[in-house]
């Protein structure tokens, strides 16, 4: 259900609350029928167009909610890599290649945080690293070791050719008991 149906469903389901509690009330006396009495004659003389409109836009509303009980939802189609073996059809979805790039990453020592992304292209599946480094181990050496024992992981784990891993080094993090150094006078 999206954001208008769910909107228009509330106003809806107000509007039927007021409309018990008004016929609750009529009903058991709490309301006189003299209150009541103008507005229903009103209704069946049908000089109000307002009550006319209100009453046709209750009818698409309802018929709205109505019909759209029976749509089915399409299953979600979650986006992966197919692969065709003897036995069927293997499907290993973007999240798992990116979970086992993460740990595989996470393992490498002088990484501090990082974000990955997995991309399905033409030319071949893609990984992407946005890696916050230590800053003690020297770069080219951190970000080739990142490349080799991602692919390798991903390549063992998930049986799926990655033809790129792609490293950004967003920051070097400041160490853990960095302090801060005053200025003495």
């Amino acid at each position: 259900m999206n954001l208008f149906d769910r909107f228009i469903l509330t106003i809806y389901s107000f509007a039927l609350i007021v409309l018990s509690c008004m016929a609750i009330g009529v009903t058991s006396g709490l309301i006189p029928a003299d209150y009541v009495r103008p507005y229903i004659e009103q209704i069946f003389a049908g000089t109000q167009p307002a009550y006319l409109i209100t009453a046709i836009i209750f009818l698409i509303v309802s018929l709205r909610f109505f019909f759209s009980s029976f749509r089915r939802q399409k299953p979600k189609n979650e986006k992966g890599i197919r692969q065709r073996s003897d036995l069927g059809e293997v499907n290993i979805t973007l999240q798992t290649i990116q979970t086992i790039a993460e740990r595989a990453a996470r393992r490498i020592k002088g990484v501090r945080d990082l974000k990955t992304a997995v991309k399905v292209l033409e030319s071949g599946n893609t990984i992407t690293l946005r890696v916050s480094v230590d800053g003690e181990t020297p770069l080219p050496d951190l970000t080739q070791r990142l490349q080799y024992d991602v692919k390798e992981q991903v390549e063992s784990i998930a049986g799926v050719a990655i033809a790129e891993v792609i490293v950004i080094v967003t920051e070097v993090a400041q160490a853990d008991n960095y302090t801060v150094r005053r200025r003495v006078e």
